[in-house]
């Protein structure tokens, strides 16, 4: 069967690693993706706003699955499923005082908005500050009224999170959903939601198929994702979990773009 859904990830996968993509080459690509009726997904952990910010100067057809599949959104939302807030509250308390999270910084991330613990002249902010918009400083999360689709947990100068990310799993038991996502950090959500799942919403919704579907990710939050995709790539620069997760590999990697290649060969109809 032919492809009529690509998925992609953004950062590590469709970006380079100046944060970057060849813009005129992808609206070509986009353009044409349009007129033969592919959708073209973009499947990332960040917020839906940064998602959105990431693609404005690209015109046509696209569809949004953030925060590791919590919202998803054309023209309009399609689908959300935010943290309940016993759930949310729960979640912060027990960042907030096992040792292992000690010194972890956290994100809440809502639609338009995220809420930290972090200080504004600290020395990872203006890092965090890029993947969302009007990140904001609170005493208290208590305080927080939006709907909060993902908690974001990362550390300063810890490289390797996998000890804490087992930690989670075990500890939050089948309440909530923690997965590893790039640069180090943990993101937690509802426990059924996955990449996969906002695909599947999508999949359903225009009549798609998982044969019909290719599909592009660098880290243990795409895992779902790539495993769901009957073309599950996961790309040449892919950590370990990515790999693991799937038998195809890109040829390039996210410097050389490996999405956009894989698109010109779809297109050609070298894979189909």
């Amino acid at each position: 069967m032919s492809i009529q859904l690509i998925a992609s990830d953004i950062d590590g996968t469709f970006l380079n690693d100046q944060r970057d993509f060849d813009h005129d080459r992808f609206q070509a690509q986009l353009d044409e993706l349009n007129r033969r009726h592919i959708k073209f997904v973009v499947a990332s952990g960040n917020q839906m706003a940064h998602c959105q910010e990431v693609f404005a100067d690209v015109k046509g057809d696209m569809t949004f699955v953030a925060e590791d599949g919590a919202l998803t959104m054309e023209q309009r939302i399609l689908d959300d499923n935010p943290l309940k807030p016993a759930l949310l509250r729960d979640a912060i308390e027990y960042l907030l005082t096992t040792p292992a999270f000690k010194d972890a910084k956290i994100i809440l991330s809502s639609q338009h908005r995220a809420f930290t613990n972090m200080e504004k002249s600290g020395s990872d902010w203006s890092a965090s500050a890029y993947f969302y918009s009007q990140l904001t400083t609170v005493d208290h999360f208590k305080d927080i009224t939006d709907p909060i689709y993902k908690i974001d947990t990362h550390w300063t100068n810890l490289e390797d999170v996998r000890e804490q990310a087992a930690m989670l799993k075990r500890d939050l038991g089948g309440d909530l959903g923690s997965v590893m996502s790039g640069f180090n950090g943990i993101d937690i959500t509802m426990p059924h939601v996955t990449k996969a799942y906002g695909l599947q919403q999508l999949q359903e919704l225009w009549k798609v198929s998982m044969d019909e579907t290719m599909a592009f990710g660098d880290t243990q939050n795409d895992e779902a994702m790539l495993k769901h995709a009957r073309l599950g790539y996961a790309m040449k620069n892919a950590e370990q979990e990515a790999l693991d997760a799937t038998d195809l590999i890109t040829p390039l990697d996210n410097n050389d773009s490996g999405v956009l290649d894989m698109i010109d060969r779809v297109l050609s109809g070298e894979i189909a």
